[in-house]
């Protein structure tokens, strides 16, 4: 009888517990809920931003790596300050840069550019747009109206080639002048230096990248820069050179156009259609009887 007893006290205890269990279960699956959705939220988030932002940031940075130099190498007497960033869209930012000329020392605002670019490395510029006053047929560039430098290579044919020498007389003598400057044949660098007097200033220098016979059948192709913006370096066109070689190993849109440039100024040599010099408008004024200047534009003065 006792044995019965101590038996049935036994199996109360391990009675199972049926609403525990369901409680319990309950509890682990609302946990298991739980977490697998933290864990695709996390997920998302990561690729929807983290994932993106590493990417976009990737690009900026060859973005970064590549158009201060480009610029300084296509754009007349132009170097270039690093602007801001912003996302424009999920997978798209912009990087803006900030454009300055140099007259003698000093720096003068010259527009901006924008560059647009995705996670793909997709990029595109804008920016920087040039626009005539209804008056004239003189170029200048927005939005801070500066002068455009324009240059005509001597192989190409115009309707109209400037020749601004004529203003320099209304600018007073104290002041210094920006002029870019095109020859009627293409010279090399110690040929430049014998024509322009040693108190004008080589600033940046149009280089020859296409052959005689493309100039003349495009003439728009004067409008598609290279240059030079160290003529007053020891050794500045080996720089050049180096440079414009190595931007062409950075992936971009200009890869294979850089590589075609330096590929041709290795077999043809350096040769220039125009410079940008800065000096006094009383010793620009001379240069308008030289033979071998064809067209004079002028960029912009100041009394600094």
């Amino acid at each position: 009888m006792a044995e019965n007893e101590s038996f049935e006290n036994v199996n109360n205890k391990i009675r199972f517990d049926e609403k525990a269990f369901l409680r319990k279960a309950r509890f682990i699956s609302i946990l298991r809920i739980t977490l697998i959705s933290l864990g695709v939220t996390i997920g998302i988030f990561v690729l929807s931003y983290v994932i993106p932002e590493i990417m976009l940031q990737k690009q900026e940075n060859r973005i970064d790596s590549i158009y201060p130099e480009l610029i300084k190498l296509s754009e007349p007497n132009t170097f270039v300050l690093s602007g801001e960033s912003y996302n424009v869209r999920l997978f798209g930012r912009q990087k803006k840069y900030y454009l300055l000329r140099l007259l003698g020392n000093k720096p003068y605002p010259a527009g901006a550019i924008t560059i647009d670019f995705d996670v793909w490395g997709g990029e595109q510029i804008k920016g920087n747009h040039a626009f005539t006053l209804p008056e004239g047929e003189k170029e200048y560039l927005a939005p801070s109206a500066v002068p455009k430098l324009k240059f005509y290579h001597p192989a190409s044919s115009y309707e109209k080639v400037s020749r601004e020498f004529n203003a320099l007389e209304n600018i007073p003598k104290n002041y210094t002048v920006e002029m870019a400057l095109s020859f009627k044949k293409p010279l090399t660098l110690d040929e430049i230096k014998t024509i322009i007097p040693g108190d004008l200033k080589l600033m940046w220098g149009a280089v020859g990248v296409f052959s005689e016979k493309d100039y003349a059948k495009n003439s728009y192709l004067s409008e598609k820069l290279v240059g030079n913006p160290y003529l007053d370096k020891t050794n500045g066109e080996r720089q050049l050179l180096k440079e414009l070689e190595s931007l062409s190993h950075i992936p971009s849109h200009h890869a294979k156009n850089l590589k075609r440039t330096v590929s041709y100024l290795k077999e043809n040599g350096i040769k220039y259609f125009g410079v940008v010099v800065v000096g006094n408008p009383d010793t620009l004024a001379k240069l308008a009887s030289n033979p071998l200047i064809r067209a004079a534009v002028l960029g912009i003065k100041s009394s600094l």
